[in-house]
C-alpha cells in the first residue's frame, strides 16, 4: 500500500513545484518619477485612466505619509536614497554635484574621469562617488551574479545611481542613449540599433497639444504667464512645436526640447521595453531588475511650475504610457509574476510669482548662490579685513564652502569665522536656518530643521556653512520657472508603492521613507538588506 501513494506524492510535489514557479518574481521594476510628489499625484488622480498610476495606487500597497527625513531634496540625493536605503549622511551624495577642494572646481555626482563617454560626446560618468550599495547589488550577489540589472533614464544620475555599482546604466545626454567604460567599451547591438532606428528624429516638428484643454482651464493656472520658461524654443504656451532653436534641421537644442516634452518619456518606455526583450530580463530562471528614471516629469516641473498646464498634460501622457508598460508586463510575465515600486525623488515648489499673484501679501521670493557668496563675503570682509584670498571660496546650492587660507593668515579660529558668518546670514529676511560644520557634527541643536541637514551632512563633500531658506523661497538664479531642494512638504512628500505577488494591497497612513523601499523590497525577495541601510521593511506590504 505504501509504494500505492508513493506516486501520488511525488505528483503533488511536482505540482507544487510547478505552481511556485509560476508564482516566482521574474522581474523588480523600480520606477522612479523625478518630482512626481504625491501632491501632484492626489490632485491629478481623478484625471488619470484607471490602467496607470491610479492601478498601482489601487491594486498595490500605497504608502501615502512617506516623506524625505533629510534637508536638501536634490534629484542625486533622492535616487540614492530610495536605491541604497540610506540618507546622504551615509551614502554621500549631497546633491546633484559638490565643491571639490582638491581639485578647486565642482565635481557631478555622477562625474569620472577615469572613464569615457560610448556611444556619445559627453556621458563620462560611473556610481564610484556613491559610498555604500544599493539594493540592485544585493540582488545580484544574492544570485552569483547571475541577475541581470539594468537603469534606464533621460538623466545619467538616475540610471546610474538606482543601478548599483553592480548594475548597468543607459542614459540619454543630449542625444540618443549612452553609457560608459565603467560598464562596457561598445553599446550593446539592440541599444546602437535603438538609437538609429529613427524613433528620437521622428518627434522633430511635432506638435505638443493638451489632451483635455477644458479641465486643465478649470484646475490650472493660466497656460501662458510670464514667470514660465520654455526648453529650447517649446515657447511657454499650447500648441507648441517641438524643434529646438533651429527650425529646420535636428541640432543639439532638438534634444533639449524633447527631453522637456512628454515624447521623452515615451521613447523612454520603448527602450525600456527593448531592454526587457534584448536582454531577455525575466526569462532566465533568476530574477532581473530594470529601473526606469522619468525625467521629463522633472523639466517641464522646473519650467512651467506644478500649477500648469504642461504639468498637468505632462501627468496624463505619463500616465498613458505607463499603463501601455504595464500592460506590456503583464503580456509578457503576467504582473503578478513581477514586483514593482513606484517613488520620487523629490516634490516641487510653486513658482513664487503664482504664489505672489494668487495674494501678494504671501513670503516668497526666489534667492541665488551668486547672492549669497557676495553676501558672506562682504559680510567677512567688513569684520576681518580684506586678504589677497577670498574667504568664501563657493557656494553650491546650500552649501557654503570657505577659503581655508584667509582665517589662517588672520589667526583667527575657523570656527568664529563660521559662526560670525551664521549669525549675520541668520539676519536676511528668507533665512530660517543656518548649521556650522561644529553644529553637525556635535549633535547639539535641537529641532526638526537641524535634524533634517544633518542627514544631509557628509564631511568631506558638504559645506562649512548649511543654509535652509523659509518656506516658498526657492534657490533659483532666474526669473521664471521653480526649484526644488527644501525640506518642507512640498519637496519632502512623495509617493511610495508596491504591487506583486508577495504584496498586501491597501492604503496605509503609516509614517515612511523612501529609505523604506529598498529593505521592503529585499524583504519581499528574501534577500539580503543593502549593508548600510537605515530605512526599515514596511511591514505592512509584505505578506
Amino acid at each position: 500500500m505504501k509504494n500505492i501513494f508513493l506516486p501520488i506524492v511525488c505528483i503533488i510535489l511536482l505540482f507544487s513545484a510547478l505552481s511556485g514557479e509560476e508564482k516566482k518574481n521574474k522581474l523588480v521594476v523600480l520606477i522612479v518619477g523625478d518630482q512626481l510628489s504625491q501632491d501632484l499625484l492626489l490632485r491629478y488622480c481623478p484625471y488619470f485612466s484607471e490602467k496607470g498610476f491610479n492601478f498601482l495606487m489601487k491594486q498595490g500597497a500605497n504608502f501615502t505619509n512617506c516623506r524625505y527625513e533629510y534637508a536638501y531634496t536634490k534629484t542625486a540625493c533622492g535616487h540614492a536614497s530610495i536605491s541604497t536605503g540610506t540618507n546622504p549622511d551615509l551614502n554621500g551624495i549631497v546633491g546633484n554635484s559638490w565643491y571639490d577642494r582638491t581639485k578647486k572646481k565642482n565635481v557631478n555626482c555622477v562625474g569620472d574621469e577615469n572613464v569615457q563617454t560610448v556611444g556619445g560626446k559627453s556621458g563620462a560618468r560611473s556610481p564610484r562617488a556613491l559610498q555604500t550599495y544599493a539594493f540592485a547589488d544585493m540582488l545580484r550577489l544574492s544570485t552569483n551574479f547571475r541577475s541581470k540589472v539594468i537603469g534606464v533614464s533621460n538623466k545619467d544620475r538616475a540610471a546610474i545611481l538606482t543601478a548599483g555599482k553592480f548594475g548597468t546604466a543607459f542614459w540619454t545626454a543630449g542625444s540618443p542613449f549612452v553609457t560608459s567604460t565603467y560598464y562596457m567599451n561598445e553599446l550593446p547591438s539592440w541599444v546602437a540599433s535603438f538609437n538609429t532606428s529613427g524613433i528620437f528624429e521622428k518627434y522633430f516638428g511635432k506638435h505638443w497639444e493638451e489632451l483635455q484643454p477644458e479641465i486643465a482651464t478649470r484646475i490650472c493656472d493660466d497656460d501662458e504667464n510670464r514667470y514660465e520658461s520654455g526648453s529650447a524654443g517649446n515657447g511657454n504656451a499650447f500648441p507648441r512645436i517641438i524643434r529646438g532653436n533651429d527650425t529646420t534641421t535636428v541640432t543639439d537644442s532638438y534634444y533639449d526640447a524633447l527631453d522637456g516634452s512628454p515624447f521623452s518619456t515615451e521613447i523612454l518606455f520603448e527602450f525600456a521595453k527593448k531592454a526587457v526583450l534584448a536582454e531577455s530580463l525575466g526569462s532566465r530562471g533568476v530574477t532581473d531588475m530594470l529601473t526606469i528614471g522619468i525625467s521629463a516629469t522633472d523639466i517641464v516641473g522646473h519650467e512651467y511650475g506644478p500649477y500648469s498646464h504642461e504639468v498637468f498634460d505632462n501627468l496624463l501622457r505619463t500616465d498613458s504610457y505607463l499603463a501601455d508598460f504595464l500592460s506590456f508586463l503583464d503580456e509578457r510575465f503576467g504582473l503578478y509574476n513581477c514586483v514593482i515600486a513606484l517613488s520620487a525623488d523629490h516634490g516641487i515648489a510653486p513658482i513664487p510669482e503664482y504664489i505672489l499673484k494668487k495674494d501678494s501679501r504671501a513670503d516668497a521670493g526666489r534667492v541665488s548662490s551668486d547672492s549669497i557668496k557676495r553676501f558672506s563675503e562682504r559680510v567677512l570682509r567688513s569684520v576681518y579685513g580684506t586678504m589677497d584670498s577670498v574667504w568664501v571660496e563657493k557656494v553650491v546650492e546650500f552649501n557654503v564652502y570657505l577659503g581655508k587660507d584667509a582665517p589662517q593668515q588672520k589667526g583667527i579660529a575657523m570656527s568664529s569665522v563660521l559662526q560670525t558668518l551664521k549669525d549675520s546670514l541668520m539676519k536676511l529676511p528668507f533665512m530660517a536656518a543656518a548649521f556650522t560644520q561644529t553644529d553637525l557634527q556635535m549633535n547639539a541643536v535641537p529641532g526638526k530643521l537641524y535634524e533634517q541637514a544633518r542627514l544631509s551632512y557628509f564631511p568631506a563633500r558638504s559645506g562649512d556653512l548649511m543654509v535652509i531658506f523659509k518656506p516658498y523661497w526657492t534657490l533659483d538664479g532666474s526669473t521664471t520657472g521653480t526649484n526644488h531642494g527644501s525640506p518642507y512638504d512640498y519637496d519632502t512628500h512623495v509617493p511610495l508603492i508596491f504591487f506583486g505577488n508577495n504584496v498586501t494591497p491597501g492604503m496605509y497612513a503609516v509614517e515612511s521613507s523612501p529609505t523604506d523601499l529598498a529593505p521592503t523590497l529585499a524583504a519581499l525577495l528574501g534577500i539580503e538588506f543593502p549593508p548600510s541601510r537605515t530605512g526599515r521593511v514596511l511591514r505592512e506590504a509584505v505578506k
